[in-house]
């Protein structure tokens, strides 16, 4: 194809194109309700759409040192089976069991369908039967979008399903500013946080880099939900407590957590979802997908005292822009040989925000290819009949902490969380 165009990669993207051991597969699935009567040849033209609409969707990605992005052309409406790759399958005999089971088996078997560098980063399921509704299984490459770029999906998938029914004409919101477009700002815009450098050398781990893993321990993981009391806790009584909002303090009770199940303050690498688009005022990101996630590392600083005073203190002194550190490492080229001896935490936080629906074993399917982290931990919250939930995934793999010591810091940091001083 000759009328491909140059892109630019998003931090996290080069990030992961450029390390990943396997980054063909890693895709993410969102199951989405459609109408009973969407067939396979209205499914497609959904998903050509949704294409049409995000340049992420319709790029092609090359992998290693030279990672880089083409971007193609819209379609016109003419739909190209090598890009729109939709199948179907009948549920009408299964059981909501025999559907989770397939929805599983499904998300992974279109993981293997994804072809980056051919531009072939969308592939979809449609599950039909005669009643409810229909569900189709959208799964895009993780390269293209992150957490909130699925949601992103989901309103224009949902969107699409009431003009369709109504026989409207399909018109979808455009992306007002493209990944592409924010990281070239952001290219532009990392040498003036240079000053900063020092800092976030600062937060480098004590233990160095490991590139090969013993055998032992074995990996494990689990998952688990804060509910109830202590989810009121969290979400209303801490967060007015400490003035600060409870994902922080999620985050910094592990920082206290690994403090004492080690005997040592260790960085933890954050990951948010990176849309500051303050640092370009009138920049609107809301539409955009990409992969925008941030990631840096925050150092606890070891204060004697009190619980409490140790949370206050970690809260008080967290970094005002700590995503000041990705533009210098992966947008400033000229910093990155400063990085060379930095060594990366061993720990990792990721809060997905609302995921809706929980699937556990996903979630930690998802962490087991970081095994760069001894440990890593995805949470997210969910509101089944209305309750909201907080769940967190914990994964440890081979060579890292091993069970034990990862129930260990678990077990502190929700006991931090039970009993730190409220008022």
């Amino acid at each position: 194809m000759t009328d491909l165009r140059p892109g630019r990669l998003t931090a996290a993207a080069k990030k992961f194109l450029t390390w990943d051991p396997n980054p063909a597969i890693f895709g993410v699935t969102i199951p989405c309700p459609v109408p009973v009567a969407m067939g396979l040849e209205e499914a497609q033209r959904l998903v050509n759409t949704l294409i049409d609409t995000h340049e992420a969707l319709r790029s092609r990605y090359s992998y290693g040192e030279g990672a880089a992005c083409e971007i193609e052309p819209e379609s016109g409406g003419v739909i190209d089976p090598a890009r729109v790759d939709v199948r179907t399958i009948d549920i009408e005999s299964l059981d909501p069991g025999a559907l989770m089971e397939l929805i599983e088996a499904e998300s992974g078997r279109a993981d293997l369908r994804l072809d980056p560098p051919a531009g072939k980063v969308v592939t979809a399921v449609l599950l039909t039967r005669s009643h409810d509704v229909n569900i189709l299984l959208l799964t895009a490459h993780h390269v293209a979008i992150d957490g909130v770029a699925m949601w992103v999906l989901w309103d224009d998938i949902a969107t699409y399903v009431r003009q369709w029914e109504a026989g409207e004409a399909i018109s979808l919101p455009p992306e007002t500013t493209t990944g592409s477009e924010w990281a070239e700002f952001l290219d532009g815009y990392a040498p003036t946080r240079v000053g900063e450098r020092d800092y976030w050398l600062a937060a480098s781990d004590s233990e160095p880099n490991q590139q090969i893993r013993s055998a032992t321990p074995k990996s494990a993981h689990f998952d688990g939900v804060i509910d109830g009391a202590l989810a009121q806790r969290l979400l209303v009584e801490l967060p007015a407590a400490y003035d600060a909002t409870y994902t922080r303090i999620l985050l910094v009770a592990l920082g206290l957590a690994i403090e004492d199940a080690t005997g040592v303050a260790r960085p933890i690498q954050v990951q948010k979802h990176g849309r500051y688009s303050r640092l370009r005022p009138g920049t609107d990101l809301s539409r955009t997908v990409a992969w925008i996630s941030d990631d840096y590392p925050w150092l606890l600083r070891p204060v004697s005292g009190s619980l409490e005073t140790r949370l206050r203190d970690a809260i008080a002194t967290y970094p005002p822009h700590p995503e000041d550190f990705t533009l210098l490492c992966w947008h400033h080229p000229e910093s990155w040989p400063h990085f060379l001896t930095f060594n990366f935490p061993k720990f990792y936080f990721n809060f997905l925000g609302d995921v809706g629906v929980w699937i556990p074993d996903a979630q930690s399917r998802e962490q087991s290819r970081l095994t760069m982290f001894d440990l890593s931990m995805f949470l997210g919250t969910s509101k089944p009949e209305g309750v909201e939930q907080v769940h967190y995934s914990v994964h440890s793999p081979d060579g890292g902490l091993g069970a034990e010591r990862m129930r260990a810091i678990v077990t502190r940091w929700l006991s931090i969380l039970e009993t730190v001083v409220v008022g």
